[in-house]
């Protein structure tokens, strides 16, 4: 069977645990099969470093997303909607986010969070790209806010979803994509994610490492303590034990899904 080459979809490599070797580590990932990389923007700040390192690394293997976490909302208002919307001019622009609501952290005040929230979405309906959306403790007030544009919505996932089987089926229902991640994997908190895995279509999963986060059992890190992209193929093997079926299967649905979902086909042909 063919093998698929790997998207990580998540990728924070702005993150400063990667600014002494982010070379190494990319080259790494490209060593474990993993084709391209989506690297998150979480603020003003990170979006923009994520932009500069997708014009550092090979044409047509990096793309990004910029947009602030609900972590980060009360740095949102009309300058930043506006710096926002000019970097999603960026040819390797992808994605608004990571945007959405957080309410098991509520670093920032939850109507505070709405609101971002809210202004993001209507931005990503304007720009005509997807939404890489988070969600902690918050599915309700989210559904609300994304429901309130479902006549001009564009994709959506919920990245480094794990949540219940009933949280599942809502976003299932209303077409949205679910990034799975080393959580997956691990035993006893892993529980309520093998459940959801039932009801979600294989063709609406996506993988992603979350790096430097939630490096997944069975890898052994670089460096003590950080995933790393090159991650992402035991997240596809874990992923394969949790849903029974072989990894190359859900390696060619996550590649399939990716594609899709970002454009990336569309992007190879135009030359990015």
């Amino acid at each position: 069977m063919l093998t698929f080459p790997l998207i990580d979809i998540g990728l924070n490599l702005a993150s400063h645990r990667f600014t002494r070797d982010w070379k190494e580590v990319i080259a790494r990932a490209h060593d474990a099969g993993v084709e391209r990389f989506i690297l998150t923007g979480t603020s003003l700040k990170t979006s923009r470093e994520v932009a500069l390192l997708t014009e550092k690394m090979a044409p047509g293997s990096a793309y990004f997303t910029a947009g602030i976490h609900p972590h980060y909302a009360s740095e949102f208002g009309a300058d930043a909607l506006a710096q926002l919307r000019a970097l999603l001019s960026h040819p390797n622009a992808v994605a608004v986010g990571e945007t959405g609501l957080d309410y098991n952290r509520d670093l920032s005040p939850r109507p505070v969070q709405r609101a971002a929230l809210e202004a993001q979405v209507d931005l990503a309906c304007m720009v005509g790209k997807p939404l890489f959306l988070h969600e902690r403790e918050a599915a309700p007030d989210l559904l609300a806010i994304l429901d309130n544009f479902k006549d001009r919505l564009p994709n959506c996932v919920v990245h480094c979803f794990t949540g219940s089987e009933a949280v599942a089926r809502q976003y299932v229902e209303r077409g949205f994509y679910l990034g799975i991640t080393g959580w997956v994997g691990q035993k006893k908190r892993n529980r309520d994610l093998l459940r959801a895995l039932e009801v979600i279509p294989p063709e609406r999963m996506m993988l992603e490492t979350d790096a430097p986060y939630l490096t997944p059992p069975g890898y052994a890190p670089h460096i003590t303590g950080r995933n790393e992209p090159a991650a992402l193929p035991r997240v596809a093997e874990l992923l394969a034990i949790g849903r029974s079926v072989p990894v190359e299967q859900v390696r060619a649905d996550a590649y399939a899904a990716t594609m899709t979902f970002f454009g990336l086909d569309d992007l190879r042909q135009a030359g990015g």
